[in-house]
């Protein structure tokens, strides 16, 4: 069984000498939904919301794409924070990920194989004969 200690890093984030502007930027990326999808990056954006320049926020993404705490598919902007980086970083939230993929799958029963019971009003669609233009 995965416990949340087995996902901690060999890097803790303290050891990476992260500025205030990166984790800001890694910040603002999770809580606009960076954690679960691929997010268009706009510098512009993350600039006036984290209360930086547009360059800093560029160096933090190429920063933060180098230490692999952000992934980047190509040449592109789309980001995603790395997952394995966030739970590591909240424990209790991947130890719910954890319990949540460990309860048992779902067992159809026999009446879940049978035909579904149509309505008249399908059965008689499924008799019209419709030109085709």
């Amino acid at each position: 069984m995965t416990t949340p200690a087995d996902l901690s890093m060999p890097h803790p984030v303290y050891t990476l000498n992260l500025t205030a502007a990166q984790r800001s930027v890694l910040e603002w990326l999770t809580q606009n939904g960076g954690l679960f999808t691929t997010l268009e990056a706009d510098p512009e954006q993350i600039a006036e919301d984290c209360s930086t320049s547009v360059s800093t926020v560029h160096d933090a993404l190429t920063r933060l794409t180098t230490l692999r705490l952000l992934q980047r598919p190509g040449d592109t902007t789309l980001y995603r924070v790395n997952p394995r980086f966030f739970f590591a970083q909240n424990p209790e939230l991947a130890q719910l990920a954890i319990d949540a993929l460990q309860v048992p799958d779902v067992l159809p029963d026999a009446r879940a194989g049978r035909p579904r019971r149509t309505s008249p009003a399908d059965a008689q669609r499924r008799r019209q004969v419709r030109p085709v233009s």
